[in-house]
Parts: C-alpha cells; sequence; structure tokens
C-alpha cells in the first residue's frame, strides 16, 4: 500500500471537507471507508501508518454523517423570517445583532431567532447523531479521548467548573446600572465596543491585522506561508476590538500550520481536531489583552492601556464561558435552561433549543486548547517578556515550543482562577 500517496490523498479530502455543500464524496471514498481501515491494518505499524488510520477513521465519520449535515446546510440556507417588513435569512440577522447599536436594534433581531426553530428543527442534532453512531460502528465511544486524549465526561466536568467559578466574576464584569437591561446578550461587552483607543488600524483585513505583530512581520523568512493560509479564510467583519482578535486567532492557526515542515506527511501535520492549532490561535488572539500590548502597539499611556486591556479580557472571559456552556450541554440529560442562565445572566427560552449550535467535535478541540494556552503563554512571557509579540526571536521560540507537548488539560476551577487574577 503506498501511503505517502494515500496522505496525499488525505489532504485532498480534507481541503474539500471544509465546503460541506459542495464536497463529493464519492471521488474521496478511498480515504473515507472501512476498506482502506482494514488495509491499513495489515501495514506495519509506524508514527505514518497510526496516523492514517486516525485520518481515515475520522473522515469516514464525516462521509457517513454528510447526508444529514447538508440538509441541515440546506434547511438553515433557506429558512427566512420577517424582521421589519423584510425577509431575511439567519446570516442576515447574526449581522443584524452584530452590527446593532443599541439593544433596541440587537433585540429585534435577536427575537427573530425562535422564528426559525421550526425550518431548523432536529436537523443538526440528527446530523450530530449520525455523526456519533458512525464513530461507534468503528469502535469509537468517547470521541474527545481518542482523538485529543481527554474524556468527554472530563471536558464536561470542566466546563461546568468553569462556569461556576468564574459566575459571580462575570456578574461583576457586567453589571448594568438599575434599569438598564443586559440583554440581549451584553454585546457590546462581547465584541470589546468600548475599547476604542489608541492606534487600531482604520479597516480590518490580513494585512491590518498582521501589522498588529511586529515581531512576526519582521521574522526571518517571515512566515511566508501564513499569508495564503489565512487569505484562504473567511476575514471577519469589523464589529468591535474583538474582531481584531478573532483575525489574530486564525493568523496563529495558520502560523501553527506553517511551522511543520513540508516534508512531513499531512496527516502528521495537522491530525483530526488538531487542538495545538486552536491553541496557538487563542495564544495569539490574547495578545490584544495585554497591557504591553496597548501601550506599546496601541501607543496608549499606562492607564488607558490597563484599562482598554481589562475591557478585552472581559470579552475573553464571556467567549471561554459560552464555549464552556457548548461543551457542557453536550451531557446527555444537561439542563438548557440553566446552563444558558449561568453563562449569559438569563436563561434562553425554550425555542432557542432548536437554534443552538449542537455542540460539536470541534468545540471539544477549542475547549482543550482554551484550559491549556496559559501554559504557552506564560513560557513565552518567561523567555521572551510581556511585549514578547514585537521581538521577532520570540517566533522562533513559539516554533520550539509547540514541539512540546503541553500538560493535560487544567481543570476549569484553574482556568477560572487565572480570569480572576487578569481581571482584578
Amino acid at each position: 500500500m503506498d501511503l505517502e500517496r494515500l496522505d496525499r490523498d488525505v489532504a485532498a479530502a480534507v481541503a474539500d471537507s471544509h465546503d460541506e455543500a459542495t464536497i463529493d464524496w464519492e471521488v474521496h471514498r478511498h480515504v473515507a471507508g472501512q476498506r482502506t481501515l482494514r488495509a491499513l491494518e495489515n501495514e506495519s505499524a509506524s508514527p505514518l501508518r497510526d496516523a492514517l488510520v486516525a485520518s481515515v477513521t475520522f473522515l469516514t465519520a464525516l462521509r457517513v454523517s454528510h447526508p444529514a449535515a447538508k440538509r441541515a446546510l440546506e434547511a438553515r440556507t433557506h429558512a427566512r423570517v420577517v424582521v421589519r417588513d423584510v425577509e431575511v435569512d439567519w446570516q442576515t440577522i447574526v449581522h443584524g445583532m452584530l452590527a446593532a447599536r443599541s439593544r433596541d436594534e440587537a433585540k429585534v433581531y435577536f427575537d427573530a431567532w425562535p422564528k426559525l426553530a421550526d425550518a431548523l428543527q432536529g436537523n443538526a442534532a440528527a446530523a450530530q447523531e449520525i455523526r456519533q453512531e458512525a464513530f461507534h460502528r468503528l469502535g469509537i465511544d468517547d470521541v474527545p479521548q481518542h482523538f485529543l486524549g481527554v474524556a468527554h465526561r472530563d471536558l464536561v466536568s470542566s466546563a461546568e467548573q468553569l462556569l461556576a467559578s468564574t459566575t459571580d466574576l462575570a456578574r461583576a464584569c457586567t453589571e448594568r446600572p438599575s434599569g438598564d437591561p443586559r440583554w440581549p446578550l451584553d454585546l457590546d461587552l462581547r465584541l470589546g465596543r468600548q475599547a476604542t483607543q489608541g492606534a487600531w488600524p482604520s479597516r480590518l483585513t490580513w494585512r491590518t491585522a498582521a501589522a498588529l505583530l511586529p515581531g512576526l512581520l519582521s521574522a526571518e523568512g517571515a512566515h511566508t506561508d501564513v499569508g495564503p493560509r489565512v487569505a484562504a479564510t473567511v476575514c471577519p467583519r469589523a464589529y468591535g476590538a474583538v474582531s481584531f482578535a478573532r483575525a489574530l486567532f486564525a493568523i496563529g492557526t495558520a502560523f501553527r500550520h506553517a511551522m511543520s515542515p513540508a516534508s512531513t506527511p499531512f496527516v502528521i501535520r495537522q491530525p483530526p481536531l488538531f487542538s495545538d492549532g486552536h491553541r496557538t490561535g487563542y495564544l495569539f488572539a490574547a495578545i490584544v489583552g495585554e497591557p504591553a500590548f496597548q501601550r506599546r502597539v496601541l501607543q496608549l499611556a499606562a492607564g488607558p492601556a490597563r484599562d482598554q486591556a481589562r475591557t478585552l479580557r472581559v470579552a475573553f472571559l464571556l467567549h471561554a464561558r459560552a464555549l464552556a456552556v457548548r461543551v457542557a450541554l453536550g451531557k446527555r440529560g444537561a439542563d438548557f435552561e440553566a446552563l444558558t442562565d449561568a453563562a449569559f445572566g438569563a436563561p434562553l427560552p425554550k425555542p432557542f433549543r432548536q437554534v443552538w449550535p449542537v455542540a460539536s467535535d470541534e468545540d471539544a478541540a477549542r475547549f482543550v486548547a482554551l484550559l491549556t494556552v496559559t501554559e504557552r503563554i506564560d513560557a513565552l512571557r518567561d523567555r521572551e517578556g510581556d511585549d514578547w509579540f514585537r521581538n521577532p526571536r520570540a517566533f522562533a521560540v513559539l516554533g520550539d515550543l509547540v514541539q512540546t507537548a503541553v500538560k493535560s488539560p487544567a481543570l476549569g476551577i484553574a482556568l477560572g482562577k487565572r480570569f480572576e487574577e487578569l481581571l482584578d
């Protein structure tokens, strides 16, 4: 069996699988089926063979669940509701909420979500159930344990711990004056709209986002593979300062992928649920919450820099809690109203169960990355200082760090304590 050729075919299938609507699994069936898995079992054990088994297993489950996932995507794409006498789709609702400049305007779009419930009912959940059954038939009952090395029950426990340990902190950070409603979802805080001081780029593009990392742009070789990788993704719209953090997340993920030598087989460079890609993404995104970034890149004085960094850290806390809810809702019998109440300060109404995103395997990978990213942040700060992102040498150091394994994911309560320190 030609393992190198199979590796190239897996890479092509993974690239195509990012577009669920149009991927032709018949073209890629030979890298997503039990016949190939049985053939791999007859090969001598090696890192490449083992990595191919993992990737082909994952792609097989993806192929089996594809028809249901495609139906869910089509239902979401074609669903329409009327908002302000105009028929709109779900993307317009999202944009309307995020772009709204008042809570009343945001609530108009927020209240449209339940109207989509009938059109979306059960589609995404059905796709996820089929995928889990496919994994079960392939001998995998705990997907995070198999691909990430962390049991699903432990991730759920950490998510619940993070929510419980940061509830009071989040409430204090989002407290409003009497009579000023927090609904819907404290969007201004989540988007970092108050963080407007300093030399932010006037437009959010991949080039202007990368310019926020002086050390990366002047690093030897400038990691030339990063640009095309990032440009191939969708640039986020600028809704607030957190949008720049999202762009840096994508740049960090691309940086991590670009650091692996091209001679390394694809399935080893980019295994299923590659949490270290997310981890490096979070590391880059966290830069905008550093007072040193606010002082030395955005050119703020010490006081405003400290205050604006705190604003971004509040947004990061709210993001972490929202991700924790998604993971916690993956537990059988999870209390939707109680968990959304804990995350958002008010329980989402019952119809939102139909439109709330189903917990995914990728959520587990992101949560593992979130629980472990502080180890990498601390290591870089210890070696290169709190403004490491200005130093070209730090990106070479980061290249060394990502070759070492992180410790087992910390408990959610440990991450909660870290947020307490950051927001003290």
